[in-house]
């Protein structure tokens, strides 16, 4: 059996690879002072925004996110594992590694998630097996065909199984004589107190859910039983499912995406079936969450528009407005659609109800831009016959087109003209005196952001000059590179009472440090932390912190300015937070005395939280 390659192997094929060497083969690169700079070879980038630092070995592109090392730009570039990347840049450095060494060979991690990925695999295979082929799953199949227009081809390409309540998927891990341990890792089933096992996903109709690469990571169960009060149950979280990182249906039509240059985001994985049965298919949706940052930038690698079609209801023209605003942050060069389809019917709902050349009209029909459709939201809830509503409307409009185009500015003036009767001349004078609170300008840049229902003071999340960090993110990569640089720094850390950090991120990233200095030695080398690590979404952000905070030296006294912020400003973020919500329900509700209410404890907390930083 192949043998994991030694770190002494790996230290000398990076000291033997020149990086600026190696990314020149795929792109050219000049001399920008102390680093080199091109353009990124993994996407089109007219503006060369590669940055390759010659002295540490890592390389960072500032339009796509990319960051890493020699062996993570080959694992991507020619889609190699860790192990064949070391190999293959060996043999290029001439160095001659040991046979036992080769053949790719998994790290005891690695090798974990191979038989996790398996188990799935074979999960997904008898499910479906079950659904299509025996007595247990006719009423989850009759359902399906019946009640939800779906064929057996469509639920081969979609991998769609049954789970039945008989514990199929636990005599089968029985049979192949996996271990407990492996069956507790993959999540598939679940244990009472008396330590008695059963499938997770029983009596339910399962869609996988795939990674980027297609392997199967999760399921989502739909209960078959009306009566079940958990209709629908996912995954949990996990080393190999996160739900803020995938996207429902990916893997299948990525290749799609990048040809029609378009991506179609939606809310349910029947929409996604129903859009994908027009050409071409371009449709995925997360799953039960937001729209994401790593949502975002997998899209935007591969697509120039993204086509938002969330439901017509509050909810999701709330997850509408947000998702235009990340995208405006994430990707500002991306083209936003937004398609409310009509009388509030999803996808599925408008394919069962109205058939498919209804809903492909209005897919077609119905984008509008995000102008249009804020402007559009903006009405919801009001009564725009009644003069006060009205004015109010009106305040939310202005802050929305002060945002926008001169001509879009020019079309929806002229509208609201022409149907309230108001004077266009008016409209404009108002727009021209219209400012955008001062939050949305110092956090947001110049991209269109959904406007409150009322203006607010600056949060104290506030983001500082020329960074689009807030404070306490800030504090926060601050102490992960003291804690980088300093071991008995990562120990005052943790010696702190009640100390954690705000992101989930880098709380992962403060033990992965810990675990690294334990494994690897004290000494910190970047490169050699990233591929330790072999996470994008880290080390982008470990690229970052570094870039920040890596020429400043380790000072007790800035360490304590950064607990400060963290362990004492984020409550009150979280507290104005909930507040700030309150109070843009009390206005929609028209609730005055509440808003008095709620307006001054949100003053009152912002002022103790000026007096705590003095």
């Amino acid at each position: 059996m192949a043998q994991r390659i030694p770190q002494t192997v790996i230290d000398e094929v990076r000291q033997k690879t020149n990086i600026v060497d190696l990314i020149g083969q795929y792109t050219q690169l000049v001399k920008r002072g102390k680093e080199w700079n091109g353009s990124c070879p993994f996407h089109e980038d007219r503006r060369p925004s590669l940055f390759v630092d010659e002295k540490k070995q890592v390389f960072h592109c500032f339009s796509c996110g990319r960051s890493g090392t020699i062996f993570s730009f080959l694992m991507e570039k020619e889609n190699l594992t860790y192990p064949a990347a070391i190999e293959s840049l060996a043999q290029a450095a001439g160095i001659t590694l040991d046979p036992r060494y080769q053949s790719q060979a998994e790290s005891p991690r690695e090798q974990r998630f191979t038989a996790i990925y398996q188990l799935y695999s074979a999960a997904q295979r008898l499910y479906q097996h079950i659904l299509l082929n025996t007595t247990a799953g006719e009423q989850a199949l009759a359902y399906l065909h019946e009640q939800r227009g779906v064929d057996d081809e469509l639920i081969r390409q979609y991998g769609i199984g049954f789970v039945p309540g008989d514990n199929v998927l636990l005599s089968y891990a029985k049979e192949q004589e996996l271990s407990p341990q492996l069956q507790n890792d993959s999540n598939l089933f679940l244990t009472n107190e008396a330590g008695q096992s059963r499938d997770r996903f029983a009596n339910r109709i399962v869609w996988p859910i795939a990674n980027a690469s297609g392997q199967v990571v999760g399921f989502s169960g739909r209960a078959l039983d009306a009566k079940n009060p958990i209709k629908y149950m996912n995954s949990p979280e996990s080393e190999f499912f996160n739900k803020g990182q995938l996207l429902y249906n990916f893997d299948q039509v990525k290749n799609n995406i990048r040809q029609a240059s378009t991506a179609m985001i939606l809310e349910g994985f029947m929409d996604v079936m129903s859009v994908n049965m027009l050409d071409p298919a371009i449709g995925v949706a997360t799953m039960g969450t937001a729209l994401t940052s790593d949502h975002v930038r997998q899209i935007k690698r591969l697509a120039k528009k993204v086509l938002l079609v969330y439901d017509g209801d509050q909810a999701g023209q709330n997850a509408a407005k947000r998702s235009i605003t990340l995208i405006d942050q994430e990707a500002p060069e991306i083209e936003v659609g937004v398609i409310v389809l009509p009388d509030n019917l999803d996808p599925d709902e408008m394919r069962l109800q109205r058939g498919l050349p209804a809903l492909q009209n209005s897919l077609q029909q119905g984008v509008l831009t995000p102008v249009e459709f804020l402007v559009s939201a903006a009405r919801t809830g009001r009564n725009l016959s009644n003069q006060a509503q009205y004015l109010d409307f009106l305040k939310e409009v202005m802050v929305i087109l002060k945002q926008a185009s001169p001509v879009e500015q020019d079309i929806q003036l002229s509208r609201l003209s022409e149907e309230f009767g108001t004077d266009k001349g008016a409209l404009q004078q108002q727009l021209a005196t219209t400012t955008i609170p001062k939050i949305r300008q110092e956090t947001q840049g110049s991209g269109l952001i959904p406007p409150p229902h009322i203006p607010v003071e600056p949060d104290l999340n506030a983001y500082l000059p020329g960074s689009s960090l807030s404070r306490i993110e800030l504090a926060e990569r601050g102490l992960i590179m003291a804690m980088i640089k300093s071991p008995a720094m990562m120990s005052y850390v943790k010696s702190q009472a009640g100390f954690a950090f705000v992101h989930s991120d880098y709380q992962l990233i403060m033990m992965l440090i810990e675990v690294y200095q334990q494994n690897v030695g004290s000494e910190f080398d970047l490169a050699k932390f990233m591929d330790f690590i072999q996470k994008p979404a880290l080390n982008q952000k470990i690229m970052a912190i570094e870039r920040e905070f890596g020429d400043l030296a380790v000072e007790r006294d800035a360490v304590q300015d950064y607990l400060r912020v963290v362990m004492r400003e984020a409550p009150y973020e979280h507290k104005v937070n909930e507040l700030t919500q309150a109070i843009r329900l009390a206005k929609q509700q028209h609730d005055d005395s509440k808003l008095i209410q709620l307006s001054t404890e949100l003053i009152n907390l912002k002022r103790q939280m000026q007096q705590d930083r003095r």
